[in-house]
């Protein structure tokens, strides 16, 4: 697809050309571990807005509605369906669902470790879906709520770049072609965002609910780069808030959610903000993993602009 480039270019003179350098640079293109296996298809997908923004065009919007493989962030659309579902009368956050031995997969989270025969209320379970990016607690609650009743949740919305394929970390069945990862893009997820932030999508107590779960997630991405100290926002010392959704597989870095800079004056700013990536050769699960890093300057780079106008 075509490189949508930053709009409006004259808004934030320069910005274009500074993530047109950071694209390149998640390809490897700087970095001499890769040298000759550097990726110059790497894509790298942004959109971000100050949260008042009500405007059809977003300020900055890079490859906005093409699809990247979504990681951890499809937990995002798993857990709006389970509140939905709750606000409907169908579910409540206080039933329980019991962990079996069958249900514990590989990547992150802690349920894989867990007892089988265990029974977790599904605020919790959804708290580890998205704080620890639990893929046992995501399965669970996907088998709850069924792929099908997601993917029509995400459509109602009108996120039709997204696309759930089903439960998290489950091998294709033997002799079956090649699976296509769950997809989304960086419109859905901020759009998501905002509309969350806003109270649009869901009865005040069960907004609520979401935000506290987002800000509590532990592995962000979005303030690397801007000195962000996840404690000192826990305990209310920081002038960096985020609440956010990550996600990685090999080869992407993913990060979107909403970011409140000077926290502790009278005057917050709150900018929703969706980083997307894929093709970075550095295939490590690494603190330091090449497109982690992009993800934090992406960030960065686009707040200054946006703040500063």
């Amino acid at each position: 697809m075509p490189n949508e480039r930053v709009v409006p270019a004259n808004a934030h003179a320069g910005l274009e050309a500074e993530l047109d350098a950071l694209e390149r640079e998640l390809g490897g293109s700087q970095d001499p571990r890769f040298g000759t296996r550097a990726e110059p298809a790497a894509r790298l997908g942004v959109v971000a807005f100050p949260l008042a923004t009500r405007g059809s065009e977003p300020p900055v919007a890079r490859r906005a509605t093409e699809q990247f493989t979504a990681a951890s962030t499809i937990k995002v659309y798993v857990l709006h369906a389970l509140l939905e579902a709750v606000a409907a009368g169908e579910h409540d956050l206080d039933e329980r669902v019991t962990l079996a031995a069958a249900d514990r997969v590989t990547g992150s989270g802690v349920l894989k470790t867990m007892t089988p025969g265990t029974s977790y209320v599904l605020r919790d379970v959804a708290n580890l879906m998205i704080v620890v990016s639990d893929n046992t607690a995501t399965n669970l609650l996907i088998d709850l709520l069924t792929s099908e009743r997601i993917r029509d949740v995400t459509r109602a919305h009108g996120w039709t770049g997204t696309y759930l394929r089903g439960k998290l970390q489950v091998p294709a069945a033997p002799g079956a072609g090649p699976v296509t990862p769950s997809q989304t893009t960086p419109a859905d997820l901020a759009d998501h965002f905002a509309r969350l932030w806003r109270g649009e999508l869901l009865p005040p107590e069960l907004t609520d609910v979401a935000k506290r779960i987002y800000r509590a997630q532990q592995f962000t991405e979005l303030g690397r780069a801007l000195d962000y100290d996840q404690y000192s926002a826990e305990v209310g010392e920081s002038d960096i808030l985020i609440a956010s959704k990550s996600g990685s597989v090999r080869g992407v870095r993913n990060d979107a959610g909403v970011m409140t800079l000077r926290a502790l004056s009278d005057d917050p700013e709150e900018y929703v903000i969706a980083v997307m990536t894929d093709g970075c050769p550095d295939r490590r699960f690494h603190p330091e993993n090449l497109g982690a890093r992009v993800v934090g300057r992406v960030t960065a780079t686009v707040l200054s602009h946006l703040s500063a106008t």
